[in-house]
């Protein structure tokens, strides 16, 4: 379950985000804080599988939309939300 996921797997650093350019600083923190918000909203009977997809969704929209450099704490946080809720759902489906 959820006990497998080690979020410093994902973390990234100022090397990875150096295509925002000026805003790589921000943008390191940022997603740092969302990889960060995955692991502390994750529920006991979440699977390994759940997570790490929130990971890549989160991950590919970062890169996709630097319009996301704008969110504050708690749009993030509540993206994450979404993320997961969606991602469980997705799973749960999978599994009837």
């Amino acid at each position: 379950m959820y006990s497998e996921f080690d979020i410093h797997a994902y973390l990234v650093s100022y090397q990875d985000m150096a295509f925002f350019e000026d805003e790589a600083e921000v943008a390191v923190d940022q997603l740092n804080e969302m990889l960060h918000y995955i692991h502390s909203m994750a529920a006991e009977d979440d699977t390994l599988e759940t997570l790490e997809e929130v990971v890549r969704r989160t991950l590919f929209d970062w890169i996709e939309n630097p319009e996301l450099l704008d969110l504050d704490s708690d749009e993030m946080y509540t993206y994450i939300e979404e993320q997961l809720a969606d991602a469980r759902q997705q799973e749960n489906d999978e599994h009837e």
